[in-house]
């Protein structure tokens, strides 16, 4: 049995939405939300326990904007994609009934210096290095590096070296792009996607290397200004993230796992990912470096 969660359909919704700013995490934003959106929720089993910051509530850091993961610009704006109804559908299974986003810059949530959240759910690949930082569930999606760059930009798997490049700060592909690309030209690092992908319009670098996922969603918004010709494989996945130390580690883990073998992350993907993609990911031609 599924159950859909809306504004004529949540019963513990409010009429009001609120914003608040916390000290908790310096500069960020935090949203309550007193329903799960449009998000389809996919089992009524209650069968988790969590223990959170703030009664009924579970706390999630994330990164905005990050469309298709995250359907919104802002906190107070949210309303569906697969991370947020990943989140719900996690609440849910632990019998709460609201979602609190909270907004933080890619420096604080990549430094682990991040605090007052529950979990922590954005795009985030785990690695050996990051998970002295974080703890991490498993994944409940796999990524590769994709290659953006304008149609009319001439990158290709035997020149990219020779081209100028930029990541964005904190992503695989920073370290990736360092450590085993190489490029013979000085890499750009940027501080958020947009920044990343406007220098790429402006001409101010060549192609960009980043998540399979990202470069697809952004140039499927460039009206065919910008394509991604190839990927690298990497095979690595995004988990989620709870502080370490947590006792909410090993519950968040099984519910991926329940999450991913009734369907549900399946659905999210179908649901929220495919169509801002424009492609089957899989479909993308994988380069070697060279």
């Amino acid at each position: 049995m599924k159950y859909k969660f809306s504004n004529a359909a949540a019963t513990w919704m409010l009429i009001t939405t609120a914003t608040v700013v916390t000290p908790a995490i310096a500069g960020s934003q935090a949203q309550t939300s007193s329903s799960f959106g449009t998000c389809e929720i996919t089992s009524a089993q209650q069968d988790t326990k969590l223990q959170t910051i703030e009664k009924d509530s579970l706390t999630v850091a994330t990164i905005l904007p990050n469309p298709g993961w995250w359907n919104g610009m802002s906190p107070d704006t949210i309303n569906g994609g697969f991370e947020y109804c990943l989140a719900a559908n996690i609440a849910s299974r632990a019998g709460l009934h609201r979602i609190r986003i909270k907004n933080i810059s890619p420096a604080q949530f990549f430094s682990g210096m991040a605090t007052g959240y529950d979990v922590a759910i954005a795009s985030t690949t785990i690695t050996e290095p990051r998970k002295k930082v974080f703890n991490f569930s498993r994944p409940y999606f796999t990524s590769n590096l994709g290659v953006a760059t304008k149609v009319s930009g001439g990158v290709t798997e035997g020149n990219i070296r020779n081209k100028r490049i930029g990541v964005l700060q904190g992503n695989v592909g920073s370290d990736w792009v360092a450590n085993v690309l190489k490029p013979q030209t000085k890499v750009s690092v940027y501080q958020s996607q947009e920044d990343m992908f406007t220098a790429l319009m402006a001409g101010q670098v060549d192609a960009i290397v980043t998540d399979t996922t990202l470069a697809l969603t952004q140039a499927k918004a460039s009206n065919g200004v910008v394509h991604v010709p190839g990927q690298f494989r990497v095979d690595q996945g995004y988990g989620v993230i709870t502080p370490r130390g947590s006792v909410n580690t090993q519950p968040v883990d099984t519910v991926i796992g329940s999450l991913a073998s009734d369907g549900t992350l399946k659905k999210l993907s179908a649901t929220y990912l495919q169509p801002r993609f424009g492609v089957d990911p899989s479909q993308i031609s994988f380069w070697s470096v060279r």
